[in-house]
């Protein structure tokens, strides 16, 4: 493949860092659960999202690595390009994906508990899209967390590097960013508890999300809600929400 031309003198790097957490309560054995993880987020399913936010920022995807795990787990990582590209993409062998962005790159790995604690299964996936031009991260903030119904998210985004404005002055931060949380959409900032710490002095910020409401018939798994009694929808409620706040003010 030709190599691309690079525009400009920007090695302003932007890195925006998710985990992201979803909560499920099982009222059988894991087993069924453990299958829906491995079918709902391989790698094959994982590329696709990591696609379509690649394009959400105006990127075009370069090369792709893929990996699934077992017993469980995947691996997706992106090479993209802010260019246009008129060449088709190379697919490498089925078990691997990877695909990058021109000096920048896109990956995603899960972390799906298997042996659920009290019931309780957790699911994690870790996200970094990094970019060194005008591409910015923080457009497909929204996107990723809707992707992933997270429950909680733990957000760090920094910049790093520099570059000029026309008259040759050094630039390092383009985006007059005061927090993270600007960017989320209104519907984001109803339905999450929000807590910030930024150091806008070293250009770094982090936010971590914890969802409001507990809709219980979205945890349940593979039950119906009206099969339980009261007392039961009631406890299975607290244990939810104690393991949401816990995950929100322990994790970083």
């Amino acid at each position: 493949m030709n190599g691309i031309t690079l525009f400009g003198f920007n090695n302003l790097t932007k890195s925006l860092s998710f985990s992201l957490y979803k909560l499920h309560y099982l009222t059988s054995q894991p087993d069924s659960y453990n299958l829906f993880i491995k079918e709902r987020y391989n790698a094959d399913k994982l590329n696709i999202v990591l696609t379509e936010i690649c394009h959400a920022i105006g990127g075009t995807v370069l090369n792709i690595a893929k990996q699934d795990y077992q017993p469980q787990g995947a691996s997706v990582t992106l090479m993209i390009s802010e260019e246009s590209q008129d060449e088709p993409l190379s697919t490498m062998a089925s078990e691997s994906i990877i695909a990058h962005l021109d000096k920048s790159h896109l990956c995603i790995h899960t972390y799906p508990e298997e042996s659920p604690q009290d019931g309780i299964a957790i699911f994690r996936a870790d996200i970094e899209l990094s970019t060194c031009g005008v591409i910015s991260p923080l457009k497909v903030l929204n996107k990723v967390i809707e992707a992933f119904d997270a429950d909680v998210i733990d957000i760090d985004y920094r910049i790093r590097g520099m570059t000029r404005d026309r008259q040759g002055n050094k630039l390092f931060n383009v985006d007059k960013l005061n927090s993270v949380s600007d960017f989320l959409s209104a519907e984001m900032k109803r339905s999450y508890n929000i807590s910030e710490h930024n150091f806008r002095e070293q250009n770094l910020f982090h936010t971590k999300l914890s969802r409001k409401y507990i809709e219980l018939s979205d945890y349940i798994f593979e039950n119906n809600i009206e099969c339980l009694l009261a007392d039961e929808q009631c406890a299975i409620n607290t244990k939810l929400t104690k393991e949401i706040h816990q995950l929100f003010s322990k994790i970083n």
